[in-house]
């Protein structure tokens, strides 16, 4: 592999998904997590709206045979965002158990990992807001715990391998795109849920 192809997946990928990066990292219920004002009831509130989703996308990672086949051992985050939930007072919202597709391709695994793995990568700023607008003790294990794994080079060179050819890689940014479609459609969705139950 040459200098120009190594990272021609990341980058490729990180292209391809900017927009919706962008849209998601500016959904009203993600953003006001970095201002000043934010409020306790409001930093629950974000948490309850990113459970289902951030849920939903760690168990197709994490429960589908790719994950074993990998090699690699990807922290698990819900049970953290489980504890802040619990902690400020939230129940933890249901979600759909609907089991991986077993004969899922490596590239469409590989595009959900990218997505998943790519939202730790802010996380520590996140917590640093939230706990400079409440207090250092409000539970934040979801965003304060969110460590970038020592193999994650390893793992973005895997990527690069994996997704060597173009056909893998166009799949891989079909199923990252997805997947940020998916998580904002969860998010706009518990958004219009609350605004119709403050309508009633």
């Amino acid at each position: 592999m040459t200098m120009q192809q190594r990272g021609q997946a990341h980058r490729r990928l990180r292209r391809a998904t900017a927009a919706a990066h962008h849209q998601l990292d500016h959904h009203p219920l993600l953003q006001r997590l970095l201002g000043p004002d934010l409020r306790h009831d409001q930093y629950a509130e974000s948490l309850a709206a990113l459970y289902r989703p951030h849920a939903q996308l760690e168990r197709l990672v994490h429960e589908s045979p790719q994950h074993a086949e990998s090699a690699f051992e990807l922290s698990a985050r819900v049970e953290r965002l489980e504890a802040d939930l619990r902690e400020l007072g939230w129940s933890v919202p249901p979600i759909p158990q609907t089991p991986p597709d077993p004969s899922e391709d490596r590239a469409t695994w590989w595009g959900r990992v990218y997505v998943l793995e790519g939202s730790r990568q802010g996380s520590a700023v996140i917590a640093r807001c939230v706990q400079s607008s409440l207090c250092d003790t409000v539970p934040c294990r979801f965003f304060g715990q969110a460590t970038i794994s020592d193999d994650h080079k390893t793992l973005l060179a895997t990527l690069e391998r994996e997704l060597e050819s173009h056909a893998a890689l166009e799949q891989a940014v079909a199923s990252a795109r997805a997947a940020f479609a998916a998580y904002k459609a969860d998010l706009d969705a518990f958004a219009c849920g609350k605004r119709d139950v403050e309508m009633r």
